[in-house]
């Protein structure tokens, strides 16, 4: 399968759930800063080389959140949901994939770490060393009473040293970004 077949598959998963909803669709779109170097948390996979040059740029993203529960398990635990995105940067670089959100609520506040294997291209930007990119985030967002969401993010892409394995020894030098995302439920634009 091509590249646009396989992201037309996610996003329609996501999208197109069994009769498992529990939760509204959520398209979200995002603004924040690309390869930012403000916070750095160095933990985990947040780990960034900062003795390489950065490459600031705006970072624009649109994704997807499936509604439906991925996991057996009750809700108390949290829920599973297929996430698709895209974004693009004022560089030029452009990320595109899919993956999973474990969303985690308190009332109406939610806490969502997510998983997104994907490809990037780097534009006139920063450049990863390596097309298969890995993108992780952290996110904390407020739902309010018609579900919309609005919450703040730092995410990381990273090719987890695939570079220095397969492409000549190439440094991984990875990107943090600081997002604020706004999130609304698919039925506020297509009812029924």
């Amino acid at each position: 399968m091509r590249l646009r077949e396989i992201l037309a598959a996610g996003v329609m998963l996501a999208a197109c759930g069994p009769s498992l909803a529990a939760d509204p669709t959520l398209l979200g779109v995002g603004i924040g800063l690309f390869d930012e170097t403000f916070l750095d948390p160095r933990i985990a996979f947040f780990k960034v080389d900062y003795n390489r040059k950065h490459y600031e740029a705006t970072d624009h993203r649109f994704e997807i959140m499936g509604g439906y529960n991925l996991l057996p398990t009750p809700e108390i635990y949290g829920r599973l949901h297929p996430t698709a995105g895209f974004e693009i940067t004022s560089s030029a670089g452009t990320w595109m994939g899919a993956g999973v959100a474990y969303d985690v609520n308190y009332g109406p506040l939610h806490f969502t770490p997510k998983f997104e294997p994907g490809l990037f291209m780097p534009g006139d930007g920063k450049r990863l060393n390596y097309p298969l990119e890995f993108r992780t985030q952290l996110e904390l967002s407020y739902e309010f009473a018609d579900h919309s969401r609005f919450g703040v993010a730092i995410s990381h892409i990273s090719n987890s040293q695939l570079a220095e394995r397969f492409n000549h020894n190439k440094p991984n030098p990875g990107a943090d970004i600081l997002s604020i995302y706004y999130r609304f439920p698919l039925e506020a634009w297509f009812p029924g």
